[in-house]
């Protein structure tokens, strides 16, 4: 691999990744001035680097700055443990986007693993697992067919994230706004998504209950 180069990385140890709510591409409700489709996941990436966190759609990728904590996962044996979930995200009309991230590790991580996630800002919680949460803002932009062709970067299942977005930013009015910029993401001849020069990884395996 040319390291000038960054190749996304798929998050985590995608082993058992279950389905939420099916395959439904781009399915827009309307309602008032906000338009609600549910966007197709196939991968959840983040860039080496550790800045980066990218949500790899069908029809739109979703860059987000990383948080604190997924870094931590990124560096730590951590990601082998770690279920990761997201709250709909909302967009406006200039395309940024807001969300909300979940990190679940279950009971029978060890005890140095949970000892790793309580210095890194996970709780732990009378059952026995440890929780961490927060907020997500980046930029919503067109897939441009771009997608993940390497079982590297991909889920073995996709699942699916609600987005939540202003009409004039919605799923079909966006393509013609003039707004939308094409992802900055793109897919070497070995099949690999680049973001810019730098890698991007797999990082979690992705929770039950991706979208809620």
């Amino acid at each position: 691999m040319n390291t000038t180069r960054r190749a996304l990385i798929l998050l985590g140890g995608a082993a058992a990744i279950p389905m939420s709510l099916g395959c439904v591409t781009a399915a827009v409700m309307s309602g008032g001035d906000r338009e609600t489709y549910s966007e197709t996941v196939d991968s959840v990436l983040v860039s080496a680097d550790g800045k980066t966190l990218a949500v790899i759609g069908k029809d739109f990728h979703y860059l987000f700055e990383a948080p604190e904590a997924i870094k931590a996962i990124l560096l730590s044996d951590l990601r082998d443990v770690v279920d990761v979930s997201f709250h709909t995200f909302v967009v406006d009309a200039e395309q940024r986007i807001s969300g909300s991230y979940f990190l679940r590790i279950g009971k029978s991580a060890t005890a140095e693993q949970k000892e790793k996630a309580l210095a890194a800002g996970f709780r732990a919680l009378p059952s026995g697992d440890l929780n961490a949460n927060g907020t997500l803002t980046g930029t919503r932009y067109a897939a441009n067919g771009v997608q993940a062709t390497s079982p590297t970067q991909k889920l073995r299942k996709p699942y699916t994230v609600n987005v939540s977005a202003e009409k004039s930013a919605g799923s079909k009015a966006a393509s013609t706004a003039g707004k939308l910029l094409l992802t900055p993401i793109t897919l070497a001849a070995d099949g690999v998504l680049i973001l810019v020069a730098v890698p991007l990884l797999l990082i979690v395996a992705i929770g039950a209950s991706a979208s809620r």
